[in-house]
């Protein structure tokens, strides 16, 4: 039993300094990663730049054809004329 004793002081005394000394942080380069830029594929909000690239052709794409119909409001070219002589069907 004298033989065992210290033993289980040298156990127990190691794992006291080992508890104290607690663990040492070395770094880690994904968690610096991603706390520089916790959103790296958004560019708004909420949509990425593929969403963004879609929304602008839609967007551009819609405001070519109501140009094209304002146009043709101004010219007055968006229903046949009223004067003519040839009967016209309504709508």
């Amino acid at each position: 039993m004298s033989r065992l004793l210290p033993t289980v002081r040298t156990m127990l005394l190691l794992g006291a300094l080992a508890s104290l000394s607690g663990c040492m942080f070395t770094g880690n380069e994904q968690l610096d990663e991603v706390r520089s830029d916790p959103s790296p594929n958004l560019d708004t909000l909420h949509q990425r730049p593929v969403d963004v690239d879609n929304a602008m052709v839609v967007t551009f794409d819609e405001n070519g054809r109501m140009f094209w119909e304002d146009l043709g409001r101004v010219w007055l070219t968006d229903r046949p004329s009223r004067l003519s002589r040839e009967p016209q069907l309504r709508p």
